[in-house]
């Protein structure tokens, strides 16, 4: 009798065991999660942005359409930058997935305004001037519409 109620009671939980492994194979709803102590530990900020950065030696390849480069140095958390005499502030702004970088008091030529650069990776972008609808020039002395600086290798 004894072996008996074992039989009933153990066919009972592997019927009980296959239902719920068949229900849960089966159900399209998530499951509610479980906090854990482990759940408090924040993400890490992502590596390309944690360790962008943008010091170093910027020069034109094509010296025959212009000859100058900048030079970006790191100071605590600001960047700064040397072009000849002339040296400023950086400021990094991004927009979405881009990134670009004004050089505070590198002016113009035609307006005065503050140049801005695109960066991506080890390269700066300037666009140097306009056109009919929108004129301006960065550089006068370079004749490319597009200076393309590659930083260089320190």
């Amino acid at each position: 009798m004894q072996l008996k109620s074992h039989f009933i009671v153990l066919t009972c939980l592997s019927t009980t065991l296959v239902a719920c492994k068949q229900k849960a194979v089966t159900s399209t709803t998530p499951a509610p999660a479980v906090a854990t102590n482990t759940d408090t530990v924040l993400p890490q900020a992502a590596p390309l942005l944690a360790s962008a950065t943008y010091a170093g030696t910027y020069t034109v390849q094509d010296t025959a359409v212009c000859a100058f480069s900048i030079t970006i140095t790191k100071q605590a958390s600001t960047y700064r930058f040397a072009m000849g005499k002339t040296r400023g502030q950086v400021q990094v702004e991004r927009q979405g997935a881009e990134t670009y970088l004004i050089f505070l008091g590198l002016k113009g030529a035609d307006p005065q305004d503050d140049v801005e650069a695109f960066w991506q990776d080890s390269l700066l972008l300037i666009q140097n001037y306009g056109n009919s609808m929108n004129q301006y020039t960065r550089f006068e002395q370079c004749d490319a519409k597009y200076l393309e600086l590659v930083r260089q290798r320190q």
